[in-house]
């Protein structure tokens, strides 16, 4: 079970690491395949995928993905924010 001891550790660090305002994308990356590997580690063993704490783990997954999914479009969001003001400077530019 010692798997899903470390799972249970990455995950609060993943979870807390996208929770923050300046999020190192590079270090979010390296824990979402951490994350891969400890998950397919943990599929090998037919004890931990018979358990409880198992079960947990993937509800983890499933707000992991979703916070992920938010995330995404928090930031496409902000991009298409962004690119607007850059037209709109353009513009304003162009009749100075």
């Amino acid at each position: 079970m010692m798997l899903l001891q470390q799972l249970e550790k990455l995950d609060r660090e993943l979870q807390s690491l996208y929770q923050i305002d300046d999020i190192n994308f590079e270090l979010l990356a390296t824990f979402l395949s951490n994350r891969e590997q400890l998950l397919h580690q943990c599929m090998q063993v037919s004890e931990i995928v018979h358990s409880t704490e198992w079960q947990a783990a993937i509800a983890r997954t499933k707000l992991i993905v979703d916070d992920m999914n938010q995330l995404g479009q928090q930031f496409a969001l902000d991009y298409q924010k962004l690119n607007h003001a850059k037209k709109s400077v353009q513009l304003y530019r162009k009749f100075q």
